[in-house]
Order: C-alpha cells, then structure tokens, then sequence
C-alpha cells in the first residue's frame, strides 16, 4: 500500500481539476452551454424516478421517457459543470437532488440495493460531489451503498468479459474498481481498495500483456472504461505491470481498432475475432462478395451486422477516452497520449448534435461505406417499450462537455503544458509566479493557435505544446512575430523556455496536409480523408480516382471556404465532369446524409476501366 505523497510523487503532470480554465466562445462552448440550460430544467424528481425502478418506492413524478438509470451520472454531471463554469445555479442542483435521493434512501433502505451499473454511476457521482463540491456528507452514503454491493453481487461470475448468461445481469463488472480506488484514496478505508482488487480483470490484462489480440469480441465502451479501473490500481499501487499493460492497450487500440475520428465500437463491438472487421463492419451485404455476412459479438451470439447498431457510441465512448487519456498523459507525461483525445475531442463528441428537450440524442456516430446521418432518433425499441430517451448517452454526454476545459492544459509545477488547442484561457501558479495564457485562435478553423502571456511579474519559465501527430510539416512558431528556431517533431512537447513578459504572443503554425486514412490494414481501399486533424465528409456518395498518396493533387480548397475542398473533374469515376465536395463531420447539419468512408482507386486506365463499369453497374 502505497501513501499519499507516493501516488503523488508517480504523476508526471498534474491536471487542474475542473478548476482555473475557461472555455472561450466557440463551437465547444455553445455545446457545453445548451447542455447546462437543459439539464438545469429537468424537474429532480423526474431525474430521481430512474434510481427507483425494481423498487416498490413509489413518487407522483412521471419520471424521465426512455430506458435510462441516470441518477448517478446526473450528480456527477452537476459537480463537474459547476466546478469548471463557476454556475451556482448546478452546486444548488446537485445538492438538491442528492439530497432528496438521501431522504428517500434513509426511507427506504432497498434503494440501495443496485447492480453493479447503477452502483458503479452512482457511486462515482456522489464521490465527485465530494471532490469537486465538498459535499462531505455522501460519504456515509458511500460507505453504506458500498456495504450493499458487497453483500449482494456475486463474484463467482466467469470473469472473461463475455456479456451473455453467465455474467447473470451484472454488467461492466470490470468497470467497478475505478470508483472503489477513488473511495479508498478519498477515505482510507480499507474495505473499498479490498472490494476493488476482488473485480480485477486479469483475463484482458493478460491478454494484452503477452500482446495477444485473440480477445474476442467484448462490449466496446466498457472495455475502454475499463482501462481506467487498471489505472486506479496503478495510481494506488504503483505496480509498473498494469503501466506497461495501458501502454499496450493504448497502442493497440489506437493502431487497429479505431476509425479516422478515434471512434471506435462498431455494433458496440470490440476485439471481434476477424480480420478486417472495422471495415466489415463498414459494409452492406451486397459489398462482401460471398463473404460470412455475420459475426459473433459481445454477447458471444453470432449475428448479422446492422445498420441499428452504429459504427460509434459516441457520448460514453468519447467519455472512456478522455478518462484514459488524461491517466496516460499525468503518468507518463508523454505527448503522444493526447492523439486520441484530440481526434475524439474534434470527431467524435465535437460532432454530436444538441440533445434534444425529450432526451433523445445521436447515440450512434454511423460511418457506414453506403452513409450515414446525424439523427437523434433511434430505430431500436426496448422490450417494455421505451424509446431511446434519456439513456446512458445522457448521462455521459454532460460529463464529456465538462471534461472539454479539463482536458486543455496541465502543469508539473516548474512549467505549463498545452495539450488540445481549443480557444481558453487558463491561471496557474509556475514556479512561484502567477501567469495567465490564452488561447485566443479560432481552433480548428484556424491553421495557426495562437497564444498571450501574462505572468504577473516578468520571469524565466516554459510553455510546452504538443505537436500533433499530424503535424508532420515545416512546423513554424514565431514569438511577438519573430521566427524561432526550436525543434517541434510530432508526438512531442514543443518547450519554449525563456523569459516571458506580460503581452508575449506566441504562434505556432502547424501546416495541414489533406490524407487518407484506410479503415484497416485488411480494407486498405476504404477510407476516410483527413485534414490535420479534422475528419471531412462528403453529402453525396462517390468513388475516388487518383493518387492516394498525394490528394492534393486533384482535391483542391474551394475559395472562400474554410476547410472545405472538391475534387478536380475526372476523378469520382465514369462522369469525367463529376466533382465532390467535402466538409468537416464536426460541423455537418443534422438529418442530412454524408458519406466518410469512400472507395479509392489508383488512377490508371487499368484500373479505372474497372471502376468506371463497375460504376455504370
């Protein structure tokens, strides 16, 4: 058992907390403020009937429509958005609300029996509004929810992660020792880190240890959450076994089980036992050429693929990679662990359309080769009937658009680090010195972030940027306009080490190049045109003709547009006058089709005879 000061002294970089950063104007902050609003309206007593299903507790409450158990999720949400807006309004929301459900709970004891998914939201709910509310009074709610759980799961369930019978209804087990870790580090007692070390998933850590991709198909979202319980561990225990094992599973994941955006989960599957399943998952039947149009899934069932099961489910998703991305990059301090963040932060969650009053949401982001729509209606029906309304989605998504001004910046006392570009501002304390830095670009539509010091007093300290893995150019940074000579390679910190003065602008000019990025290995075909770090989609379906390695060549920016571009005529197949035009996902309308992921060919009379009639039909 390590102390305090120990899982201190193992973080590289710390993070601020939901504390001391503001978004600035922009598309992000217009997500994160309409989803306050929302939820600020939601009646506490809706929001608390979900916690008393399979119970005889009864209220007049309606309730929230739809399937969802969001309560935990919704006192988490809270404590976040107020801790990082300053917005009174949620600290008195999220007190309100617990404190109700505490009323109810010292009534009727049975509410705390949950199971293991709702014991594990709830749970981290009510430990957020310890922390970042000091809300000391959950901890006996904690400690008795905690009791519950111990009498009453069962631990004799297989523990391979397969969700079928045998896990007997208590899904994401392997998701419960996050929460159990922050407990026992919060509290000190005892029972908590014991209770998580009993939900160890040894089955996928050593899987991933020995480099073993014969996983089978699991549950996508869980499993990368559940990559944040290994971290816990880590943070309590120090055993440099589960760092290497993150580390693994990082690059595994991000190499070969995930689409251009960093979404990944198509079908809600991950690890599927066949090759080129990202892009089989792509496909329409008729696509396949006499290939097995099924697939066994998380449930170890073997189905066919469908168009009701997106290619993402894009609010927990996201919601599981930025946790495990910020463990990475506080561990570590390595650059490279802010990719997937970025890539998400831009593509995936930055691209959901506002929730709707009724609780419906785009729960699947869909990249399906014959297209897809931004849609919050789903087309799948619960067995008694509820709609897709108010599910898990809503009460990941809440925390997603908190976690955006949590996920900019971190520090390690002697210097600041900027790890996503989205305009903000952040006040820290480096060496001593209070300094203020502002990112005051248009991010991502500007090609260059550009950023304001303001220490308090002049001073020697440094900045550090990370360099985008995309950024594989003439990287340039000028300082007050003038050209600084520094080494910014890609996956690495930027450091800008000097003395820094009130009113110091720094630039950094990452050129963008557009590219394709292939589905997978297997489907090398299929892909999906990038620029810099923003994924492009086209309203109209098209094949591609051209030299795959150099786009620019023939796909051209149209004038006057910001990260819009077409193809030059003669390269979308038999009609040589054809152009597509294409434009970035994040911003794309609602209820409108696009397509991402296309088929390219090289642009040779060979092989465009071929595409050409295949074309024509």
């Amino acid at each position: 058992m390590s102390t305090t000061i120990e899982r201190q002294a193992r973080l590289s970089l710390h993070a601020f907390d939901y504390a001391n950063v503001t978004l600035a104007d922009g598309h992000w902050k217009r997500q994160r403020d309409y989803v306050v609003e929302l939820y600020l309206s939601l009646d506490d007593e809706d929001i608390l009937k979900s916690a008393l299903r399979g119970t005889d507790v009864h209220t007049q409450a309606h309730g929230l429509p739809g399937w969802g158990g969001t309560c935990g999720q919704m006192l988490a949400s809270f404590a976040k958005l107020h801790a990082v807006t300053g917005d009174f309004r949620l600290r008195v929301k999220a007190i309100d609300l617990f404190e109700r459900w505490a009323e109810l709970v010292d009534e009727n004891p049975e509410l705390l029996r949950l199971g293991t998914y709702d014991y594990e939201k709830m749970l981290g709910g009510l430990l957020d509004m310890d922390e970042f509310m000091g809300c000391g009074r959950v901890k006996d709610y904690i400690s008795r929810l905690t009791d519950q759980a111990v009498d009453t799961f069962d631990r004799g369930i297989p523990r391979d992660g397969l969700q079928d019978a045998g896990m007997k209804g208590q899904i994401e087990w392997y998701t419960l020792p996050e929460n159990l870790y922050r407990a026992y580090e919060r509290y000190g007692d005892e029972k908590y880190r014991n209770y998580a070390d009993e939900w160890r998933y040894d089955y996928l850590w050593d899987k991933l240890r020995a480099h073993d991709s014969k996983i089978g198909a699991r549950h996508a979202y869980s499993h990368v959450n559940a990559l944040s319980s290994l971290a816990r561990a880590y943070e309590v225990d120090g055993d440099e076994r589960d760092l290497d094992v993150l580390r693994i599973a990082y690059d595994e994941l991000l190499a070969n089980h995930t689409y251009a955006t960093g979404g990944y989960g198509p079908g809600e599957n991950l690890f599927v036992d066949r090759d080129g399943y990202m892009g089989f998952m792509l496909m329409s039947p008729w696509d396949l050429a006499g290939e097995d149009p099924t697939f066994v899934n998380f449930a170890g069932e073997r189905v066919a693929r469908s168009d009701a099961w997106g290619s993402c489910e894009v609010s927990c998703c996201s919601w599981a990679v930025f946790k495990f991305c910020n463990y990475m990059l506080r561990f570590t301090g390595e650059a490279k662990y802010g990719v997937w963040a970025e890539r998400v932060l831009l593509n995936c969650v930055g691209g959901q359309p506002d929730i709707k009053p009724n609780g419906e949401l785009l729960y699947y982001s869909n990249y399906f080769a014959d297209g897809g729509i931004k849609s919050t209606v789903d087309r799948r029906l619960q067995r008694e009937g509820q709609n897709f309304q108010w599910q898990c989605c809503s009460g990941t998504f809440p925390q997603d658009v908190a976690e955006y001004a949590n996920m900019l910046y971190y520090s390690d006392g002697s210097a600041l680090y900027v790890s996503q570009y989205l305009p903000s501002s952040v006040e820290c304390s480096i060496d001593g010195r209070r300094v203020r830095v502002e990112n005051f670009s248009d991010w991502p539509r500007d090609n260059v972030a550009r950023f304001r010091v303001a220490p308090d007093i002049p001073g020697v300290f440094a900045l550090r940027f990370r360099v985008p893995d995309w950024a594989d150019g003439h990287n340039v940074v000028r300082i007050n306009g003038r050209v600084v000579d520094v080494q910014a390679t890609p996956n690495t910190w930027l450091n800008l080490e000097r003395e820094w003065c009130s009113g110091d602008v720094v630039e950094l000019d990452f050129p963008r190049r557009l590219r394709f990025v292939p589905v997978d290995r297997r489907n090398r075909n299929l892909v999906a045109l990038m620029y810099g770090p923003v994924v492009l989609v086209s309203s109209e379906m098209t094949m591609l003709v051209g030299d795959r390695d150099h786009p620019e060549s023939w796909i051209i920016p149209v004038e006057g547009e910001s990260m819009v571009f077409r193809t030059l005529p003669g390269h979308t197949g038999a009609l040589d006058f054809v152009c597509r035009t294409f434009e970035p996902y994040y911003l794309y309308p609602e209820d409108r089709w696009y397509f991402m992921y296309h088929r390219i060919y090289r642009d040779d009379a060979e092989e465009k005879d071929v595409t050409r009639g295949a074309n024509m039909g």
